[in-house]
């Protein structure tokens, strides 16, 4: 039993820091997807959406960096793993933008190939490439974070950025 909560609190431990950046992420992102369209503060389904969609993040994350193809360009300069994860994790967001995109289609036209047909001309490019670049930016900064983060050491990285905490 000891075994099993050491491996579920490792595991929820690692999956905090992204799935807390992505939260505030994910409110950023619903927050000018608001200013876009002309409606001011957040309801509680766009909460819902961001809290959800940062547990999603987080964990795939996690997921990613355990396949050893993420991880491969490790041994090189930190720019070029930064690069590669960035185009990975890029790829899966514009998968889940889709996703995102083509749900209420489905459910508009009770049809997954009618969904599709109609998805060029009813999504709206200005709101998801407004939010893919947006996206974008923050998985640049989150990669960097972290890959320096990686290269100086948790306690190094955080004294540098938070302080020692001696006076």
């Amino acid at each position: 039993m000891s075994k099993t909560l050491a491996f579920i609190k490792k595991e929820f431990l690692e999956m905090l820091p992204p799935t807390i950046y992505f939260f505030v992420v994910f409110h950023i992102l619903m927050f000018s997807r608001a200013l876009m369209i002309e409606e001011y503060g957040l309801s509680l389904d766009s909460s819902f959406v961001a809290v959800i969609g940062a547990l999603i993040v987080g964990k795939s994350i996690l997921i990613a960096d355990a396949l050893p193809f993420v991880n491969m360009f490790r041994s090189k300069r930190l720019i070029y793993n930064l690069i590669w994860k960035t185009v990975l994790y890029a790829c899966l967001v514009l998968c889940f933008q889709f996703l995102e995109e083509l749900i209420p289609l489905i459910s508009k036209y009770g049809d997954f190939s009618i969904a599709v047909g109609n998805f060029v001309e009813e999504t709206k490019w200005h709101k998801f490439l407004s939010s893919f670049i947006l996206f974008l930016l923050f998985l640049v900064i989150y990669n960097m974070t972290v890959g320096i983060m990686e290269v100086l050491g948790r306690k190094k990285f955080l004294e540098i950025y938070l302080g020692s905490g001696e006076k």
